[in-house]
């Protein structure tokens, strides 16, 4: 048997040693492309949601308001006319489309060439809706104290809001409100155009 001296290494010894080490390189290169791919897929998985999260917020900006943007309690201040009648009244909405109240009214007392004044009060219920840019309308229905009922429709446009966290999501609340009623007033005699504007109490 024959044994190698120690020395230099033969030409076949270099030719493997080359081949290892292009093996060796090649191997490194696939590491680092895997690398690369790898950190590219949730790269791209956070730019689709970040992108996702942004068009979200836009159409919320767009068209924000809903249902539960108006709740809670409102004070309303409401003109008969060129000041022939006056009303002070509150209301509570639920966030869900209901509401409740009762209300005051100073107008005149008929038949009267002093001035007189006479006070109706009642209560009054109904429901809202409310479009995603602010306006909406209120369905009411009136019971004074004497006992005569009468509805009344109302459009609204919300003047004033606040952004605020509900318990599940961030909404923009009203605090301001206007209306106009659609036909005349149905309690001050006279055909008597009624405006309203309502300011949301503190909580």
């Amino acid at each position: 048997m024959h044994h190698r001296p120690f020395g230099p290494c033969s030409s076949t010894d270099k030719h493997r040693h080359a081949v290892w080490q292009e093996r060796s390189v090649n191997l490194e290169k696939g590491k680092t492309m895997s690398n690369k791919k790898n950190s590219f897929v949730p790269a791209a998985f956070i730019l689709v949601s970040f992108v996702g999260v942004s068009a979200a917020n836009a159409q919320d900006l767009s068209c924000p308001y809903n249902l539960a943007s108006l709740q809670g309690s409102y004070a309303i201040v409401t003109n008969y006319g060129a000041n022939v009648a006056m009303a002070l009244a509150t209301r509570s909405l639920d966030g869900n489309g209901n509401l409740k109240g009762t209300f005051l009214i100073n107008e005149p007392a008929a038949g009267s060439t002093t001035g007189a004044r006479t006070i109706v009060t009642g209560t009054q219920v109904g429901t809202y809706t409310v479009n995603c840019n602010g306006t909406g309308q209120f369905m009411r229905i009136l019971t004074q104290a004497n006992g005569t009922v009468t509805t009344s429709l109302d459009d609204f446009i919300i003047t004033a809001a606040v952004r605020t966290f509900n318990g599940s999501a961030f909404i923009l609340l009203a605090t301001g409100i206007a209306d106009i009623q659609q036909g005349p007033s149905s309690i001050v005699p006279g055909g008597i155009f009624v405006i309203r504007v309502h300011t949301r109490l503190p909580n």
